[in-house]
């Protein structure tokens, strides 16, 4: 079979999904995709579900405590999706109101 690979040019390939594949990545590389998953029925997700962590990194990067709105506008995300990736967050040195009920001499500093 290995002769035959480097005879084959997407134009043998049926029209269709496994064309388009083939037009895209390469005829050898939809040979390897074919060996390696052949047979077998896979869903492949949408690119967003790939490069969400790395979206959250950079969200968790450029976060600084109180941009909750800014971030979701920009990243075209709600603040709630927002608060999820990076928490509440509070500046630097901002006290809770709840740190004043665990401790009497007022809210700790960083």
């Amino acid at each position: 079979m290995e002769g035959f690979i480097n005879e084959l040019t997407p134009d043998m390939i049926p029209d269709g999904i496994y064309k388009d594949i083939a037009e895209t990545i390469g005829v050898a590389n939809f040979i390897k995709l074919a060996e390696l998953i052949g047979g077998a029925t896979i869903y492949i997700p949408k690119t967003d579900s790939f490069l969400r962590p790395v979206r959250d990194l950079r969200i968790k990067k450029e976060f600084n405590g109180y941009n909750h709105t800014e971030l979701a506008k920009k990243y075209n995300l709600s603040e709630r999706w927002i608060r999820e990736i990076c928490g509440e967050g509070h500046a630097k040195g901002q006290c809770s109101l709840f740190d004043f009920l665990d401790d009497d001499e007022g809210c700790p500093r960083e």
